[in-house]
């Protein structure tokens, strides 16, 4: 996630009080003997990283509760969302007005925040600042003040982030691994403002220089389009195919494409007819063309030299930009050009260094090399509970649903109040069928999920799945008052909307809910398929029509529509095309009555319909 600074003065963390060793590194020499002898190369901490997903997370204590934060060299400074700093019980305090955050998809205004007491690695600080504000993407960041000071080590693949201080290395190749290796040198460019640490970085893309920003919070490499057009890439190609909307801390989401390009150099490396992502960037203020992400990361070893203004790279093996691409275009042959053998890695020998390489190993859909690093890793560490957690994760993906189960129910008997893990198992055991287990596990998550988080969204639905719409709305109110700013602004009125009309309460207020979230969304049809089924609660059968022929014009067999224009012909004394589009809807999703019977929506039919709750219809996931 890439993020300017405003005018502000930018605080800068004391790098010093990191320090915890300061060993000399053994440099393979490509400079004289006596340049390599003068040469320092002074660890200044290890970060031991944890993929989440893919996130590089890292566990801290913030006023002596332990969480995790993810690290975001794309992020100016440290950054957490209002939602956040609520949930840590943090005061916040206003910044300037001129003072903005920008990023992809506009600009936030933005608050300050002080963490009395913040560890991080073994070390302490009094009155750690964040920059509080921007789209809630789920946690906090440690930013470019951070990562972009000294130099840095990022190698994702192995869970590894080091920084170093190097002193008297100016002629000396500092990539101490890469002995025997083909290695990249990348030139950095310098920032163009002060306090800038963001790590820019040449790549040649269809021999056009493009600037790049280092990003450990970009999940995917990006090109934004007017860079992109530049370098000969043209996102109304034949071949182009339309990806998602893609937001970063701006409140609007961004079109974005997957296109080909004939090659993209980075420090030598070469990958020719590549995927690479563009998405558009009219209305946002970056300064960079680019954001290397952390599919790039995944597959390159890189050490970041400040005083030499140098990337160094290595090739960790495996996809590099296609590894987020190949699930919506197939795989696209690719070659690549001076890229070297795969690195051979040291193995792991403690939990957190298995952890590492298991959910990195994950992230990289590895589920049975992943099974088997969090596996040493538990038997080194039983009680902790997120190595269970990440198990339950690979094993879920494997394919494997029973043990997944067992993992969570492992690791609630360690920590019966772990909000995430209540959601998860009562997924899982309505899933099953088990709804009474299903409730009750809802019940427990709902009390423990903190108040205007993100994370009560999925336990709404699991609500709404059980017949329970009333008592998942008491829960959303805080979390759309706190991401009022937020890229998923839209979809929390949506989801508050939907919910009061299941339960036929409050619909005056329902339907301006969802009136606003389709202004701000540019008429997604869930959502009027949402203010259709407002607008037959309001006995305004044309508008509900009117709504679902919309939603079914661009989605002709999204089976809720179908029913919900059904009651409302039905209710209108349109008999043929009422059971003409419930039977249409029963054909699509065959448990749709049972779906709304719950709310007392029944459609005519031969047999009284069992109100037992299948998920809604036409959703594959837990997110409305």
């Amino acid at each position: 996630m890439y993020v300017l600074p405003g005018k502000m003065v930018v605080m800068k963390l004391s790098i010093t009080a990191l320090i915890a060793l300061a060993i000399a590194v053994a440099l393979p020499g490509s400079a004289r003997a006596d340049d390599v002898g003068k040469c320092k190369l002074a660890e200044i901490a290890k970060l031991p990283v944890t993929m989440q997903g893919d996130r590089a997370s890292i566990a801290v204590t913030i006023n002596g509760s332990e969480t995790r934060l993810w690290l975001d060299s794309g992020a100016f400074f440290n950054i957490m969302s209002k939602a956040k700093a609520v949930e840590l019980g943090l005061h916040t305090e206003s910044l300037p007005s001129w003072f903005l955050l920008l990023g992809i998809g506009g600009s936030s205004t933005a608050e300050l925040t002080r963490i009395s007491d913040f560890r991080i690695g073994g070390a302490q600080f009094h009155n750690m600042e964040f920059v509080v504000g921007g789209s809630d993407v789920g946690n906090g960041f440690l930013g470019a003040n951070l990562l972009g000071v000294v130099d840095t080590e990022f190698d994702l693949a192995k869970s590894r982030v080091n920084l170093f201080k190097e002193s008297g290395c100016s002629r000396v190749n500092l990539a101490y691994w890469a002995n025997g290796m083909t290695l990249g040198v990348a030139r950095l460019f310098n920032p163009e403002r002060p306090n800038d640490h963001h790590i820019h970085v040449e790549v040649v893309v269809n021999g056009h220089s493009l600037h790049a920003t280092l990003d450990t919070g970009a999940p995917t490499t990006l090109i934004n389009r007017t860079a992109a057009e530049r370098a000969g890439l043209n996102v109304t190609a034949p071949e182009v195919v339309a990806s998602m909307k893609m937001s970063g801390f701006g409140s609007h989401p961004r079109p974005s494409w997957i296109v080909r390009a004939k090659s993209i150099s980075i420090g030598g490396e070469e990958i020719q007819n590549s995927p690479i992502r563009v998405i558009e960037n009219r209305g946002d203020s970056l300064d960079d063309d680019m954001l290397l992400g952390v599919d790039f990361l995944m597959s390159h070893h890189v050490l970041v030299s400040q005083s030499q203004r140098q990337m160094y790279l290595t090739y960790n093996g495996g996809p590099v930009f296609s590894v987020s691409t190949d699930g919506e275009i197939g795989h696209l042959e690719t070659r690549a050009v001076n890229m070297g053998a795969s690195e051979r890695a040291v193995e792991p020998k403690t939990a957190d260094e298995f952890a590492g390489r298991g959910t990195a190993r994950l992230t990289r859909n590895d589920t049975t090399g992943a099974i088997a690093d969090l596996s040493e890793a538990i038997r080194l560490a039983p009680t902790r509970t997120d190595l269970l957690t990440d198990r339950a994760k690979a094993y879920s993906r494997s394919g494997q649903p029973d043990l997944a189960s067992k993992d969570i129910d492992a690791a609630l008997l360690i920590n019966p109040k772990d909000h995430v893990l209540l959601t998860r198992r009562a997924q899982v055991k309505l899933g099953k069928g088990d709804e009474a287990g299903a409730l009750a596990d809802t019940d427990a998550a709902a009390a423990a999920t903190p108040k205007g988080s993100l994370d009560v969204v999925p336990v709404v639905v699991l609500y709404e799945r059980l017949g329970k719409a009333d008592r998942g709305l008491a829960l959303l109110d805080p979390v759309v008052a706190l991401h009022h700013d937020d890229s998923r602004y839209p979809m929390l009125l949506n989801a508050r909307s939907w919910n009061r009309a299941l339960a036929n309460s409050d619909l005056d207020r329902a339907l301006r809910d969802i009136n606003t979230a389709i202004r701000k969304s540019d008429g997604n049809p869930e959502m009027l398929d949402t203010r259709a089924l407002v607008q037959f609660r309001r006995k305004d059968y044309a508008a509900a029509m009117t709504d679902a022929n919309a939603v079914l014009a661009k989605v002709p067999k999204l089976s809720a529509s179908l029913y919900v224009r059904g009651l409302a012909r039905l209710a209108s004394g349109d008999e043929a095309g009422g059971k003409t589009d419930i039977a249409a809807a029963r054909a699509i999703s065959p448990k749709i009555d049972r779906y709304y019977g719950a709310y007392g929506l029944i459609a005519p039919k031969s047999e009284t319909p069992v109100p037992v709750q299948p998920p809604k219809p036409d959703e594959d996931d837990d997110d409305q």
